[in-house]
């Protein structure tokens, strides 16, 4: 369909508004200067509108890939204000991405489904922005009741994140996202889901959040089967077994094993991330 013909009645709407501008009848009308003011932006939209049509093919996906990469620059620097509240969790949603990331192309996942699980992984922790900073950013162990406002935090990632209009691809990172501290027994937060009834990217999730976790600096001591350790990164030996032995209690045995399987990577890349924290992923 040539141009002309595809705007036939906008133009058609314009000629009739001019008409109705120039009438004597309605020189003096109080609406005039209104209806003046929404015929000019209609007109305004309409030269718009056939602008972006007249773009090439070229430089319509020159524009949707300057478009995507501002929306995903804008992700970055929002988790990475988020993380920054706190010294000990700087760089953690950027570190989770890029470990679900590796997972994800092992498993060979398809661009569009990796691009649902590096925002899922951005934006996991979102929620932290509504818990209290005395309880976030506390030097030690949460009290019971902390550990209740701490927990709350998935939640809030689910209704912040379903506030927004996302990408019509990335409507389901929501609820990915919350349901990252779920565990496969039930005994996750914050809904108690089971098993297959956790999103599969979630329980991806919580492998990449839990080792991170484990093999970064924290406030708070890290605990084994009752024993108390300290706030110190534990070693990557006893993360791995933490996994392996952790299957189908807290984590997916088919995430695990493809960490396990691919362990050397998975070291090589905790070692560059950690080495590199201070804003390699800036440059991405």
């Amino acid at each position: 369909m040539a141009e002309d013909a595809m705007f036939s009645e906008e133009e058609q709407v314009l000629m009739q508004a001019a008409k109705v501008a120039g009438d004597e009848r309605y020189k003096d009308s109080p609406l005039r200067d209104e209806f003046m003011y929404l015929a000019n932006q209609y007109k305004r939209l309409l030269r718009q509108v056939r602008r972006v049509i007249s773009l090439s093919d070229k430089q319509q996906s020159s524009l949707s890939f300057e478009l995507e990469l501002a929306f995903e620059s804008f992700i970055r620097t929002l988790v990475t204000t988020i993380d920054a509240k706190h010294k000990f969790t700087a760089g953690h949603s950027a570190r989770v991405t890029e470990y679900v990331l590796f997972l994800g192309n092992k498993m060979g996942f398809s661009f569009e489904d990796m691009e649902v699980l590096k925002y899922a992984g951005l934006l996991h922790d979102i929620g932290k922005i509504g818990i209290p900073d005395a309880v976030l950013t506390k030097n030690g162990p949460f009290s019971p009741e902390e550990r209740l406002i701490m927990n709350g935090h998935p939640a809030l990632t689910g209704r912040i994140l379903s506030g927004i209009r996302l990408p019509r691809n990335l409507r389901e990172v929501p609820h990915m996202a919350e349901c990252h501290h779920e565990k496969m027994d039930g005994t996750g937060y914050p809904y108690g889901l089971k098993g297959e009834d956790i999103p599969f990217f979630s329980r991806i999730l919580a492998v990449g959040d839990v080792f991170d976790a484990l093999t970064s600096r924290r406030d708070y001591p890290k605990y084994i089967d009752g024993k108390t350790l300290s706030a110190e990164p534990m070693s990557l030996y006893m993360a791995f077994a933490i996994l392996a032995k952790d299957q189908n209690i807290h984590f997916d045995p088919t995430v695990v094993s493809v960490v396990l399987n691919h362990r050397t990577e998975f070291e090589t890349m905790y070692q560059y991330l950690h080495a590199n924290q201070a804003g390699w992923w800036l440059e991405s």
